[in-house]
């Protein structure tokens, strides 16, 4: 599983716009109602979320119904908990949709009760009895909006399920040393190219099924394995055999050495050919890591071609290795 966050300057400038918004708005309402904190955190959260996310218009329709029975009703905690779920529908707009987004609702208002908590909680701390009123309410605010920050954090989260590492995981534990040592360094040629090639780049997909496609038979060739008995065990039960054979006097006694060495002829020939299997898997499989090797590097290659201005010829190289790829990932598929 692979966690990543992303669009980093768009929750800067969100979590920036609550504080700042918040702490400002906060010394603004301080001479207008005792309830400055709470009301300033509320707007706050809107405004670092437009500057964020866009969307103004509806951000500041749902603050003001989330200000509205803040400031109609006695608070209390019912009524907080609606004050949250306006709250939570503000920060939620132009974020995902369906199942994803009433998610975002739900985190939103649960984050936005804990602010407003954490703001009641320093409005009435025995330590800030003794600050300036302009300064608590300051501070109250603030930290409104601090907290408020917690809930765009999931719209930048980035969870996704790396198949490759998962095939990977699935290996066998009995592969062979060679081949194990391919699809390490298949993984890591994926690794490379997840980093330098963007979601959406079809090289960065051909190298995926490319690397999976190596693992998939890699875990395949584990099967392609010949019984414990060794090759000079083998030989030596035929040579056995065969003494056997030259030595027996009755005809029902040679006639069943003779069916168990032909057995013995059969089971040789069964080897040879799980051998050669094998060594044409391993061959393929040498030959498909190299072209994804080369692939890699030309991609490499056209980053820093395309930040020279050059890049048609590296495209078009990269236009071949592609085919080379796919060609040769085909091949792997067809030699089991």
């Amino acid at each position: 599983m692979d966690l990543r966050f992303s669009d980093h300057p768009s929750f800067h400038r969100a979590a920036l716009g609550m504080v700042g918004a918040s702490a400002l708005l906060a010394l603004a309402l301080h001479p207008v109602t005792p309830l400055a904190p709470l009301v300033a955190g509320l707007f706050g959260i809107a405004v670092g979320a437009t500057l964020g996310y866009g969307k103004p218009i509806w951000r500041v329709i749902a603050a003001m119904a989330a200000v509205l029975p803040l400031v109609a009703m006695q608070p209390s905690w019912p009524v907080l908990a609606i004050v949250a779920s306006a709250a939570g529908l503000g920060l939620a707009v132009g974020g995902a949709r369906g199942i994803r987004g009433a998610l975002a609702v739900m985190i939103g208002a649960a984050v936005v009760l804990l602010a407003l908590w954490t703001a009641l909680r320093i409005g009435h701390a025995q330590r800030t009895a003794t600050w300036p009123a302009w300064a608590t309410d300051l501070a109250s605010a603030a930290a409104l909006g601090m907290v408020g920050v917690i809930a765009v954090i999931p719209r930048h989260l980035r969870i996704s399920l790396d198949p490759v590492q998962a095939a990977l995981r699935a290996l066998p534990r009995e592969l062979d040393a060679e081949v194990r040592e391919l699809c390490d360094r298949s993984v890591a040629i994926w690794r490379g190219a997840s980093e330098k090639l963007g979601d959406g780049d079809p090289g960065r997909n051909l190298v995926r099924d490319g690397v999976l496609k190596t693992l998939e038979v890699a875990a395949r060739s584990a099967e392609m394995r010949s019984d414990g008995t060794s090759d000079e065990a083998l030989a030596k039960r035929m040579t056995d055999l065969d003494a056997r054979i030259a030595a027996a006097s009755d005809a029902e006694v040679r006639a069943q050495y003779q069916a168990a060495r032909a057995a013995l002829d059969d089971q040789r020939r069964y080897r040879d050919q799980i051998r050669g299997n094998r060594e044409r898997v391993i061959a393929r499989l040498h030959n498909h890591v190299a072209a994804l090797e080369k692939f890699q590097l030309a991609a490499s290659g056209l980053e820093a071609a395309r930040a020279a201005s050059a890049g048609a010829p590296v495209i078009k190289q990269l236009e071949e290795l592609s085919s080379e790829v796919a060609a040769s990932g085909e091949a792997l598929a067809e030699v089991i």
